[in-house]
């Protein structure tokens, strides 16, 4: 990837080192020469991309400038021209990942999760209300400011993010597979509660530390999707509160129609005030099966990518001949 940085890059920025790295993309620490305050720098190879690729990448954009939040990634500065490369400087969230900080701690309460899901439903409330849909929510987008024991989480990545009007649905097969919605995994028009959906997952493996619908058979995870096929595992969820229970059977609701908005999210009995024990039992296996769920991702990161789409494709043309078979003659 070429290092020809723009001339008005350089005189504003000093590049560091590389901190991640994504199919088309390098992110790189870079430093502001003027008081010496820290950005990630998304280092986009515009020549790799497809054409829908780069209208994502505008889109991506857009939506960034638009949405000024306290907890999501901000975008300070766009540096693209006619050449190859385009440079986006962010918000460094130096904390790290959510799931990460989990692990590292000693102990780890249903209070802490409430804490997250609570920011993540604001942010999507803030979203939804604004047409935007981010359409990759998943525990790796969810990052701490800074490593202050206080710090404020951050929801990253709107590469995948679409705006919509209340006229519209979207219908694109984007995100990733253990948190994509039914209606996606169908491949029917879909809007922003499949946001909704991925928000029921994360809140599942935030008090459990797995996924609700995770299978080795990839065919079979997709069946449990569609059909909302999960259940509260005992012994892990024997501490956690029936309300907390109750948020998320509501959240992985099959039908869109009659799954929770982020507005009725926060109006959801589990974030009154913290009034009773429950809320500060310790969930003991959290981090440990954090661990190896993190294990399990890196493992199948190909499988994901691409043998996701096609137990999606199986999944379809099951469903497809089940419909058939029942059908009148």
């Amino acid at each position: 990837m070429s290092e020809r940085l723009p001339p008005e890059f350089v005189e504003k920025y000093k590049m560091g080192r590389i901190i991640g790295e994504g199919n088309f993309s390098i992110v790189k620490e870079c430093i502001r020469k003027s008081d010496g305050s820290r950005y990630a720098v998304k280092c986009i190879n515009k020549s790799s991309l497809n054409p829908k690729d780069r209208s994502n990448l505008v889109q991506e954009i857009s939506i960034l400038k638009e949405l000024d939040h306290p907890h999501i990634i901000k975008l300070f500065d766009v540096y693209d021209d006619d050449s190859e490369m385009c440079y986006l400087v962010m918000e460094y969230a130096e904390g790290g990942e959510l799931f990460d900080r989990i692990i590292a701690k000693e102990y780890y309460t249903e209070a802490e999760a409430k804490k997250v899901v609570k920011v993540v439903a604001k942010v999507l409330a803030f979203c939804h209300a604004r047409g935007v849909t981010h359409r990759d929510l998943k525990p790796e987008n969810l990052l701490y400011a800074d490593e202050s024991e206080n710090a404020k989480i951050k929801i990253a990545d709107f590469g995948f993010a679409k705006l919509v009007t209340a006229e519209t649905n979207m219908s694109t097969m984007c995100g990733t597979p253990g948190y994509y919605a039914p209606e996606i995994v169908r491949k029917q028009p879909y809007d922003n509660k499949c946001d909704i959906w991925s928000l029921g997952v994360i809140t599942y493996i935030l008090l459990c530390g797995f996924p609700p619908f995770y299978d080795e058979n990839q065919v079979e995870e997709m069946r449990k999707i569609l059909q909302g096929d999960f259940e509260f595992v005992p012994p892990y969820f024997d501490t956690v509160s029936s309300q907390a229970k109750d948020l998320i059977r509501k959240m992985l609701v099959v039908d869109p129609a009659k799954r929770m908005s982020a507005e009725t999210v926060l109006r959801h009995p589990w974030f009154g005030d913290c009034k009773d024990d429950e809320d500060v039992h310790v969930l003991a296996s959290v981090a440990k099966n954090l661990k190896e769920n993190k294990r399990l991702t890196v493992r199948s990161k190909f499988r994901a990518s691409v043998g996701a789409i096609m137990a999606v494709n199986k999944t379809r043309q099951l469903l497809s001949m089940r419909r058939e078979a029942k059908a009148p003659t």
